[in-house]
């Protein structure tokens, strides 16, 4: 019997053990880019057999470029102290979108691949906060959240010589924005009572092709979104009033329906008025 009960300890103990997640070991290239430069590949922008990042320093954002084998080719350091939210690499241009913390303006900062500062442009108005930057044919797109004199704030995004709005009674803030078919689509949260989940679809005429929000009864934000097959895969998490947090994922179709929605999602359309 004792074997038995032992045996059976040992089986239990050991079925236990195998459904315990064990953590990925770290590689020797994330090893030497701790080492050397305090940041992991997930920080790497790969471009044209090169790697670049950007970390926060006191004089202003750091720009790195390596080699394939990880070595320093250059690095620059912004002439103004940007706190660096977003960078892309596209048309051999590195874009930098940061915010500018002695003029409090959100600022994108354009430089060429040697390094050489090409282009300094300042959008929307002071303490705006920058959120997002896309490329679409050339042009960068700087998503921001404007706030007015009231304290309320708007969705803008600004491209080129195009401004894109979008705009609710309530607090707007933008998170994400994804260049989708013939425009943008813009993910967000409003905030009424609680943060619901804002996603809409815009030319970039500035037209309201639908726009949507998703209300799962506390406060909702959005984690992340893809486009896969012209449909739209959105991650969104709900935390209650204790703190506790659900994650839900919408799949929604090129014409803002849900395919497919977690039991109990409260599904909401914007008001034609409000979709400007």
């Amino acid at each position: 019997m004792k074997k038995t009960l032992l045996l059976a300890t040992a089986l239990l103990f050991t079925a236990c053990s195998t459904q315990t997640p064990q953590p990925k070991p770290l590689s020797f290239k994330s090893i030497d880019l701790l080492d050397k430069y305090g940041i992991n590949e997930d920080s790497l922008i790969k471009y044209k057999n090169a790697y670049y990042f950007v970390v926060e320093a006191p004089q202003g954002a750091k720009i790195v470029k390596l080699d394939k084998n990880y070595k320093e080719v250059w690095h620059k350091t912004t002439p103004i102290v940007v706190e660096p939210i977003k960078t892309v690499i596209a048309n051999d241009t590195i874009y930098l979108l940061g915010y500018d913390q002695k003029k409090n303006l959100p600022v994108l900062l354009e430089f060429s691949l040697d390094s050489k500062l090409k282009k300094i442009s300042y959008y929307g108005k002071k303490f705006d906060i920058p959120r997002d930057l896309i490329i679409i044919n050339h042009t960068p797109y700087v998503g921001i959240t404007h706030y007015s004199k009231n304290n309320d704030s708007d969705i803008v995004i600004y491209g080129g010589k195009r401004t894109i709005t979008l705009s609710t009674p309530n607090m707007d803030n933008v998170t994400f924005i994804k260049p989708y078919k013939n425009g943008i689509l813009i993910i967000g949260s409003t905030q009424n009572r609680n943060d619901d989940v804002l996603i809409a679809y815009k030319t970039l005429e500035n037209k309201t092709i639908w726009s949507k929000k998703l209300d799962m009864g506390m406060d909702e934000a959005p984690l992340s979104v893809e486009i896969k097959n012209n449909l739209i895969y959105l991650k969104v998490t709900s935390t209650d009033h204790m703190g506790a947090e659900t994650e839900a994922t919408f799949i929604i179709d090129d014409k803002g329906n849900i395919k497919s929605v977690k039991k109990g999602i409260e599904f909401k359309q914007l008001p034609v008025k409000y979709r400007t």
